[in-house]
């Protein structure tokens, strides 16, 4: 294999294809990135067995000289942190990477690099998905998506579902859910589909979201999700992104969100974020990271308590203030991690009481949501 290519376009490609290099493994060749060049198409591809990434440079004829050049075609497998680190401090714009069994030269300016490559036929393949039937949506919704809800997975694997974002797809709407058993979060957009594309479900990994967010475009790129075959294709650009799914059902949570409520208030989310992390820096010392509100008509009293180094007191106003005075324990972090979620200038909470979960949800938005199961502490 010979190919010249620019610099910052291989950088690129590297740092994409990249996320889905595993940290740890147990099958050495699985910490590369597969090269492979055919005509006027070089491809880099990485595979942790879970996630791949796939993304594709084009030789244009049409530039002179042309961003990338095939002089010979074929295949190598590159050590992924060593190559990138190479590529970011190379002193030219232009490329030159030469391989010759699997000895790679790596040429840019006055500076020659060799590294030990991987035989490519070793390396796995990535999944065959049925792209046939899928759904379009803009990048920047799609990141929505995730952010709104993906921090709600849960961690530990004694549930595999959990640690997975609930897909559903029925009658036009696209609704990604997750919940780890303390708190749940819920976006729907609206969204069309092929025809006989209805009531579609899967459970997607919240790790695999959180990769695919890294790299998807900030902007309104089309991105179309295929899922088949267990597992999820999301293509945008010159990019393609798998994941595998998770196996099994998912709990139904649609009974657990209240209807009703007793206390509710609407309060800058900004303001409230802050008075929160305040109150936070004690809260990190106790087990649930316990924060508790004090809601009275006139202010809501903030405070956290740790027996070894002291106490935090702080008020503030909601912006409207509706039912009865209430006092409510919940983990501070939960509730940071809804409020950092809504983009509104304004949200709304809903308490049903003490012991039950509250909703926190967008004043003009209520396409998404979060619930949040209070923490019993005793009195101090």
């Amino acid at each position: 294999m010979r190919i010249v290519l620019e610099k910052n376009d291989l950088l690129h490609s590297l740092q994409t294809v990249s996320r889905a290099v595993p940290t740890r493994t147990t099958k050495p060749i699985l910490y590369g990135v597969k090269f492979s060049a055919h005509q006027n198409i070089l491809t880099l591809s990485a595979y942790d067995l879970e996630i791949g990434i796939e993304t594709v440079l084009t030789s244009d004829p049409s530039t002179n000289p042309p961003i990338l050049q095939i002089e010979e075609p074929g295949s190598i497998v590159l050590h992924a942190r060593y190559l990138i680190d190479i590529i970011r401090k190379l002193p030219h714009h232009l490329v030159r990477i030469d391989v010759q069994d699997l000895t790679t030269t790596i040429r840019s300016g006055h500076a020659t690099y060799t590294l030990n490559g991987m035989d490519p036929r070793e390396y796995p393949q990535l999944p065959k998905v049925d792209n046939q039937a899928g759904l379009s949506v803009a990048s920047d919704t799609l990141m929505r998506l995730i952010d709104h809800t993906a921090f709600s997975v849960a961690v530990s694997e004694a549930r595999p579902t959990l640690t997975g974002v609930l897909w559903t797809y029925r009658e036009g709407r696209l609704v990604f859910t997750a919940t780890d058993s303390h708190r749940l979060s819920t976006q729907t957009i609206e969204v069309g589909a092929p025809k006989g594309y209805e009531n579609v479900e899967a459970i997607i990994p919240g790790k695999s979201l959180l990769e695919l967010a890294r790299v998807l475009p900030d902007n309104d790129t089309v991105c179309d999700l295929y899922l088949a075959d267990n597992q999820l294709l999301v293509t945008f650009g010159s990019t393609s992104f798998y994941s595998r799914l998770i196996d099994g059902r998912y709990p139904d949570v649609s009974r657990i969100i209240p209807s009703t409520w007793r206390t509710a208030i609407n309060i800058d989310p900004k303001s409230f974020t802050e008075c929160i992390e305040r109150a936070a820096l004690l809260a990190r010392d106790n087990d649930n990271q316990v924060v508790r509100l004090n809601l009275r008509k006139t202010h809501i009293e903030i405070s956290s308590h740790s027996p070894e180094i002291g106490k935090i007191t702080e008020t503030t106003e909601p912006n409207t203030f509706e039912g009865e005075d209430m006092l409510i324990a919940c983990n501070a972090k939960f509730l940071l991690d809804a409020l950092k979620a809504s983009s509104d200038s304004l949200v709304r909470i809903e308490f049903t009481g003490p012991g039950s979960a509250f909703v926190l949800k967008s004043v003009q938005d209520e396409s998404h949501l979060h619930l949040i199961l209070p923490v019993r502490v005793v009195n101090s």
